[in-house]
């Protein structure tokens, strides 16, 4: 008999301390699932913030876009009007030397010799 209650005592024991083993097994499991839980919140936070920013962005850059295709459109007018300017002053010049001989045109600017 006193080997039965030795052997139920012992048994009680190792029984209490698998249980208490599992029950901090499941504790720690409890808590890396709350700490997955946790994370994934703050990711899913993370990832609606940075989707604001990029919708942000591509509005930005849109807006860019037409700024850019509206001033390359204004440089290609004004190219253009530069270009027949320059023609129209060759023609000045040449209709003077044909109908005002003998007068000096007026002298051409240097940023424009080039051209002329």
């Amino acid at each position: 008999m006193t080997l039965a209650g030795i052997a139920a005592t012992i048994l009680a024991g190792l029984f209490g301390y698998l249980g208490a083993r599992l029950a901090r097994a499941s504790s720690r499991e409890s808590n890396t699932t709350d700490n997955w839980a946790e994370m994934f919140k703050a990711n899913e936070a993370q990832l609606e913030r940075m989707q604001e920013s990029i919708e942000k962005q591509d509005v930005k850059i849109g807006q860019q876009d037409e700024r850019i295709n509206r001033l390359e459109n204004m440089l290609r007018d004004e190219q253009k009007r530069f270009r027949q300017a320059i023609a129209f002053i060759r023609d000045l010049l040449r209709w003077i030397e044909h109908h005002v001989p003998g007068q000096q045109p007026p002298t051409v600017p240097d940023s424009l010799k080039e051209e002329v």
